[in-house]
């Protein structure tokens, strides 16, 4: 790999912070599982991820559900100069001289530092469902004898904590590099969708779990040379 400094590495020297802070509210049942059961103490085969006994959306569900979208609008955009890379590319850059991948530029990659960070979202108000599930025989399609299991799941209309914070992107003011305001529009398509029509997240999507959506959002802007004092924003007018 070249010595060169890549263009899309500026994260040496702040410029900006932004922090979206909001309520995520879930709109369908939620399940992001934490695996089979081994409590005694547990009334479930399948219980929620939790901490401290609060159910939480890990920031790597976030995370990932938001880069799958990111990728997505990227392709959506058909321009040679904005790409995605595969995660199993050893030779994909994240930037050079002709071309960015907007996902690795906002993520991270191989050679480059993610420039978004998303929190645990835990869980303030919340109540825990569950239902009895039956297996079914992959070769008549009917229900398998003796295999009932449970499944718990967060009812809808709980409500999670959600805070997100990115460097040096301005989503408040016009960025003037090209591969800075495609990165910016990139990140206002997801919020946009999160705040309006919502995201899926966790297990059982296929069957409509876990589509949650931002609501109370509401972002800090700290600008070099004053990273202390932020300016605050209504999101849904910034995006």
């Amino acid at each position: 790999m070249s010595d060169k400094i890549m263009s899309c590495a500026d994260l040496d020297v702040i410029d900006t912070i932004i922090k979206v802070e909001g309520k995520i509210v879930n709109l369908t049942p939620l399940r992001v599982g934490q695996g089979k059961s081994q409590e005694f103490t547990e009334a479930t085969d399948n219980p929620v991820m939790k901490i401290k006994g609060k159910p939480v959306i890990p920031g790597s569900s976030l995370k990932g559900a938001f880069r799958s979208m990111v990728e997505a609008y990227v392709k959506s955009l058909n321009d040679q100069k904005y790409r995605v890379c595969d995660i199993n590319d050893d030779k994909c850059t994240s930037c050079d001289d002709h071309s960015y991948c907007i996902p690795c530029i906002l993520f991270g990659f191989k050679d480059l530092a993610s420039r978004v960070y998303i929190l645990d979202s835990i869980a303030e108000e919340f109540s825990i469902g569950q239902r009895t599930m039956v297996t079914i025989n992959r070769v008549s399609g009917g229900q398998l004898t003796g295999h009932l299991y449970t499944l718990d799941f967060v009812e809808p209309n709980s409500k999670f904590n959600f805070s997100m914070m990115i460097y040096n992107l301005d989503l408040v003011n016009q960025e003037k590099e090209d591969w800075k305001r495609v990165s910016v529009d990139a990140l206002k398509y997801v919020l946009k969708t999160l705040l309006t029509e919502g995201i899926f997240v966790g297990g059982r999507k296929s069957v409509g779990y876990g589509l949650i959506k931002l609501t109370e959002g509401k972002l800090k802007l700290y600008k070099s040379p004053d990273l202390l004092t932020p300016k605050e924003y209504d999101l849904a007018k910034v995006i």
